[in-house]
């Protein structure tokens, strides 16, 4: 017993429960005592005037008023032994209209109360007649009698009407262990249904607390368990579910990524041990220029992933785009290239960073003077719904591939350009992180069309 209330001690939710069932159980029993206690007292005092009613009414049928108007009481030999206790539990008295007593077995000489004025004020109480306590008692008029005569009638506090009063004092007098009994038997039920309902908590928790970085793919049981607990459950497997993918991301990142600076270090490597003349210099700064645009992609999309947008941020998608458009155009011409920037001219604001659009843009660019051929144009079209489109003279993308692209170091082809395939990845989780989207089509008469979408007014937890 002592361990389980020590169980449930503290801050627990186990404590916190069972004091607050205790307490509705406590309050519950004493609101029902008092329910009952005003119920009995109701019932106890109506049983007692309809009582004395009916006693009044009996002596006022067996009294005669002789011709003189004194009257005389006959009751039967009952009723009579009743009336003529030595102890005066039962009195009655015949009064006039001043309140002189005419008539009582006991020889009292005062009325018990005044003549009531009402009918309402017929009952009353009186403590002076014996030395028994209080006595109650009615005032009734004669029928029929001129000058009017009234009959008063008493009883006192110890009489059969008093037997049920009698057994509810001795039940709670004697009765306090069994009472008592029952609070410690309710209390320990109590106890005990709260730490059986909580139970399923406690091995969740336990389940919970065994999953680590190695045991990411364990999830928690949903069946069996009662409606309130399975939301939460979810909310917790779900949560899992994330964190594992996340998680295996970031293995298969870190996996590829050492992949990539593998392969050029070792190239690098083996040039520099078999260096013989500083003619080959250029061709190893070319090696140098390629792991460092791959250092800076994974750079970026490290930044990427972590970026979060402040509240307020904007950004002009037009000053975006020529940005964008001025710091590629002598690369594109370099190449037998040319950059276009068409569309709306005037602002086009958004909520977003501005750098981080441009990335994402220069990132689209890039792969479309990849993949188009020379003498032609990459076109950036600014659209008056938030939208950035980048369109090439290209092959254009296959259906099949049009999601695999922006998977991250995922080349459909290879030898079109340098690269780890990491812009297109990096261009969607900014896109994705502003609230929009990348779309992939095929413009009509030339070739890919790349479009980030923006929300023109993006809701707060977009950003």
């Amino acid at each position: 017993m002592t361990r389980l209330f020590r169980s449930s001690s503290g801050f627990s939710l186990t404590a916190r429960l069972t004091r607050r069932v205790l307490v509705i159980v406590a309050a519950s029993f004493l609101l029902l005592l008092a329910i009952l206690k005003i119920q009995y007292l109701i019932q106890r005092d109506t049983l007692r005037d309809r009582d004395l009613a009916a006693q009044a009414a009996d002596i006022v049928a067996h009294t005669v008023i002789d011709a003189d108007g004194v009257p005389r009481v006959n009751l039967p030999a009952s009723l009579a032994a009743a009336y003529s206790r030595p102890d005066r539990q039962y009195v009655y008295l015949v009064l006039d209209a001043e309140g002189h007593v005419l008539a009582s077995p006991h020889e009292i000489e005062v009325p018990l109360a005044p003549i009531p004025a009402s009918e309402d004020d017929r009952y009353f109480s009186h403590s002076v007649v014996t030395e028994r306590g209080l006595y109650y008692g009615i005032t009734v008029p004669f029928p029929n009698t001129d000058p009017p005569l009234y009959m008063q009638v008493a009883q006192g506090s110890v009489h059969p009407d008093v037997l049920a009063d009698s057994i509810v004092a001795e039940f709670l007098e004697h009765s306090w262990a069994f009472l008592l009994a029952l609070g410690l038997g309710i209390s320990v039920i109590t106890v005990w249904t709260v730490r059986q309902s909580l139970a399923p908590m406690r091995r969740l928790s336990v389940m919970a607390r065994d999953i680590g970085p190695a045991s990411l793919d364990r999830r928690l049981p949903e069946e069996n368990l009662s409606a309130e607990i399975v939301p939460l459950v979810h909310a917790v497997n779900t949560s899992l579910q994330r964190i594992e993918s996340g998680y295996r991301r970031e293995r298969e990142f870190t996996a590829n990524a050492a992949h990539e600076l593998r392969t050029p270090l070792a190239v690098l490597k083996a040039n520099i041990e078999t260096l013989s003349s500083l003619d080959e210099v250029p061709q190893l700064i070319d090696e140098l220029g390629d792991i460092e645009r791959l250092v800076t992609q994974l750079l970026r999309l490290a930044q990427v992933d972590n970026l979060e947008l402040r509240p307020g941020a904007e950004a002009d998608l037009h000053a975006v785009a020529l940005g964008v458009a001025g710091q590629m155009a002598p690369a594109a011409l370099a190449e037998g290239k040319s950059i276009a920037l068409t569309g709306e001219e005037g602002t086009v604001r958004v909520r977003g960073n501005a750098d981080f659009l441009a990335l994402a843009l220069r990132n689209l660019v890039e792969n479309a003077l990849a993949h188009t051929p020379r003498g032609s144009s990459v076109e950036i079209r600014v659209g008056k719904d938030a939208s950035l489109s980048v369109i090439d003279d290209g092959p254009g993308v296959p259906p099949a591939d049009a999601a695999r692209i922006f998977q991250r170091f995922v080349r459909v082809n290879s030898g079109a350009y340098k690269g780890a395939g990491l812009g297109l990845s990096i261009a969607q989780r900014v896109a994705a992180v502003h609230g929009g989207g990348i779309e992939v089509g095929r413009a009509s008469g030339r070739g890919a069309v790349f479009t980030l979408k923006l929300p023109e007014n993006p809701p707060l937890s977009a950003l």
